[in-house]
């Protein structure tokens, strides 16, 4: 009787060319969400810059006006034994206190925003002390001037969402070709010792090759390239997205630049300090002491608001060019 055995084993070799085109694509993948992720650092970055700059401006506002209330109503004081002594009328005496009220009002819806910057900082930063957060004194610097194409050329190279977008679609390319290379038919490699009774034996090789008679893997190819060409357009209209932003961006920056330059020579603590030495002295009347007091609350409030909003506008603009500005180079 004729009896035979075999032992073999067997490997698919598709593996060999399947297996770097979809590392590849999982490496370009993760890469985009490196990228992603630093875009939202930025972001956060600038969120904390604004809710800085907020809360120091708030708080030099917030003592200049509490320390105007405590003045006016040491005024108001004074103001009362006038009248007493016959100085002054009952009249000017309430236009005065209701100043104070006035003053103290405005004082208290500073703090407020003073802290909630404070409040919103502390998110930022995860700091979960009850302690008050100290800032130190900050002056505005001088802003260079570029222009609004440089600008969004910059944003078009610097982007991190831009970044990410264009290495996702590295990423589903090199997917598209792991589909094209799977329509390569599975190949298998088996080797193994064979013995007959005839005492014939030896090492045997085999190769198998499947034959595909369907699809060959063309559903897969056609989902990779729907998914590439919707990446492809989302990349531009990202594109065109960022021109608007940076264009918007850059107009407001320079909206908010010339504002604050144009307060350039106005001396706020002077008009207070001024109406108050010059009301206790009798040199000047009580509505133009009034009249002192409100332009030095409305002048204070505008100028706090104009470095706040020219800070802002610039740290904007930093993120939608998608890089600091003081880096950037002509």
């Amino acid at each position: 009787n004729y009896k035979e055995w075999i032992a073999s084993g067997s490997i698919p070799l598709n593996f060999l060319w399947n297996r770097w085109s979809n590392i590849e694509s999982k490496e370009k993948s993760f890469e985009a969400q490196k990228l992603l992720y630093a875009d939202f650092k930025q972001s956060i970055l600038a969120q904390v810059k604004e809710s800085y700059f907020a809360l120091n401006k708030y708080s030099e506002l917030s003592d200049k006006l509490s320390g105007a209330a405590e003045r006016l109503a040491t005024l108001a004081e004074s103001a009362k034994h006038r009248l007493n002594e016959g100085d002054i009328s009952e009249y000017e005496l309430q236009r005065i206190l209701i100043e104070v009220s006035k003053i103290n009002s405005t004082a208290s819806e500073i703090e407020l925003l003073k802290s909630k910057s404070e409040n919103n900082l502390k998110l930022l930063i995860g700091y979960n002390s009850n302690e008050n957060i100290l800032t130190e004194s900050i002056v505005l610097s001088s802003y260079k001037d570029f222009s609004e194409e440089e600008l969004i050329n910059s944003a078009l190279t610097n982007r991190y969402d831009l970044k990410s977008m264009l290495m996702l679609i590295e990423s589903e390319n090199s997917y598209l070709t792991h589909n094209r290379i799977k329509i390569i038919p599975e190949i298998s490699l088996a080797a193994g010792y064979k013995k007959q009774t005839d005492d014939l034996k030896g090492t045997v090789f085999q190769i198998d090759f499947e034959i595909p008679l369907f699809d060959r893997n063309q559903t897969a190819i056609e989902q990779s390239e729907i998914e590439v060409n919707l990446l492809e357009k989302e990349a531009a209209f990202l594109k065109e997205k960022i021109r608007t932003e940076v264009a918007e961006a850059y107009k407001g920056f320079r909206v908010n630049k010339s504002l604050y330059e144009s307060r350039s020579g106005i001396q706020i603590d002077n008009i207070f300090n001024t109406a108050s030495y010059s009301y206790e002295q009798g040199e000047i009347s009580l509505v133009e002491f009034i009249d002192g007091i409100n332009a030095f609350i409305d002048g204070s409030i505008l100028s706090s608001e104009l470095e706040i909003n020219l800070l802002k506008s610039y740290t904007q603009l930093e993120k939608a060019v998608g890089t600091a500005l003081t880096n950037f180079e002509k």
